[in-house]
């Protein structure tokens, strides 16, 4: 194995082992030097998908690489469990002959996690976290932990050397259209963020254009849509409610379009959150599931995000559009004169220094509306309704310790939609779209994956 992981990281396991004696959940919303949350069991799934946060962030970046690293993780910690059950159809890889050689669960699970994530961030070392979890109590004997080892192993490289070539370092220079409607960088220098991932090898979905989206509000051309009175609601709308020094946006929507942001890198991103509300859920609903299945919720929840995040860049680079930021800076430019152009208009939206933004990406449809969008589905499909309450935390530096509380998963979903309007950083149509895409993609994961 490689050498000691991060001495940060081995503390937040050590913590999340102690934890995890004394059976307690902490639920809070750290920063990115404080712990993560505990675990309330000693469920490997649920131990390396905290592993999975934690790398989100040191990573960072846009949902793409996060989201597929997740799905790694989770397909391989699933096939794993599936070969030694027999439960179901592996996502990848099948080793029948785990059925009959007591191979240790545990070790099976942790050794594929720690090849999985090793394969999806190379610039990370987990073999701290390996070693963390290898020491948590097992009752296997040495033959079935050597067995286990071997099957983890075999299992995390299948993972990692089917997606060798799923696109994902496509380097393709984006060409940018310096025309009215079309997405330019907001910030100066800052350069478009995953322009080529609509292109990755989807995880179920048969491409990354399976589910886009019409064009924006149905015009056929850009012109026309930055014609219309449409178009021209919708600027004004995230004008209103958007901007950094808004008298309209209530203290509520202030503190909602904070709590689901988590764009700055240090947390575990919108991607994330997803994942530790997931985490949240199967805890209080099914805290004593098997392993088994739990890495079938996991797996189903991973590749659903996966191929979201496909989908929705795939929209966003076919679109183009522009981001509030621009439209309203330069609604000078447009073709109605129902737009009055601000050169000094602002989102809400910032960095903890106070720095305003916009994300580096084009704006129509909205990742984090198309990746609650598919959590929400692929949750509710799983549990067989919509109607679970829970409360979520997150990981925001400017939402330090708040906790909002859902009576279900789409009111969930919805609430993270519009927490981006808020935020001044995407048009309403935009958050409209991408929730009927994610849960259109959900849908087809729940009916065409893991049967």
């Amino acid at each position: 194995m490689p050498g000691t992981a991060s001495p940060r990281r081995r503390t937040l396991l050590k913590a999340a082992a102690t934890a995890l004696a004394v059976g307690t959940l902490v639920s809070a919303a750290p920063t990115a030097a404080a712990t993560d949350t505990a675990p309330a069991t000693t469920d490997r799934v649920i131990y390396w998908n905290r592993v999975l946060l934690d790398a989100f962030r040191q990573v960072g970046g846009h949902p793409g690489p996060l989201t597929r690293g997740g799905a790694m993780l989770n397909t391989a910690l699933y096939d794993v469990a599936n070969s030694i059950s027999g439960g179901g159809k592996p996502y990848l890889t099948d080793v029948p002959e785990a059925r009959n050689r007591h191979a240790s669960l545990n070790t099976a699970l942790d050794y594929a996690a720690y090849h999985a994530l090793e394969g999806a961030y190379p610039q990370l070392d987990f073999s701290g976290e390996l070693a963390d979890a290898l020491s948590l109590p097992d009752s296997s004997t040495g033959s079935h932990r050597t067995f286990g080892e071997t099957l983890g192993t075999k299992v995390g490289k299948a993972i990692v050397a089917a997606r060798a070539d799923d696109g994902s370092n496509d380097t393709t220079p984006y060409n940018q259209v310096n025309e009215p409607g079309y997405w330019r960088p907001t910030t100066p220098g800052a350069q478009p963020a995953g322009a080529n991932w609509g292109k990755v090898k989807p995880w179920v979905l048969k491409s990354g254009s399976q589910f886009r989206p019409g064009n924006p509000l149905g015009f056929g051309s850009m012109k026309e849509l930055l014609a219309s009175d449409e178009y021209a609601e919708q600027v004004n709308e995230v004008k209103r409610l958007g901007g950094a020094n808004s008298t309209e946006r209530t203290a509520e929507q202030t503190e909602i379009a904070r709590f689901w942001a988590n764009d700055a890198d240090g947390t575990y991103k919108p991607v994330g959150q997803q994942y530790e509300h997931a985490i949240i859920i199967q805890q209080s609903l099914r805290p004593n599931d098997t392993s088994y299945r739990t890495s079938k919720l996991f797996a189903l929840l991973s590749v659903t995000l996966a191929d979201a995040a496909i989908s929705i860049w795939d929209s966003k680079y076919t679109t183009n559009l522009w981001r509030p930021e621009s439209a309203i800076k330069l609604a000078d430019t447009d073709y109605t004169d129902k737009t009055v152009a601000d050169p000094d208009w602002k989102p809400l939206s910032s960095t903890p220094a106070g720095v305003h933004f916009s994300p580096s990406f084009p704006s129509y449809s909205s990742g984090h509306s198309g990746i609650a969008a598919a959590w929400a589905g692929i949750l509710r499909a799983y549990y067989g309704t919509d109607n679970i309450k829970f409360t979520g935390t997150t990981d925001d530096p400017q939402a330090v310790g708040v906790t909002r509380t859902f009576t279900s998963l789409s009111q969930a979903a919805q609430e993270k939609a519009d927490s981006r309007l808020y935020a001044g950083v995407h048009f309403r149509m935009d958050n409209d779209a991408a929730l009927r895409q994610g849960y259109a993609i959900a849908r087809y994961v729940h009916d065409n994956a893991l049967k």
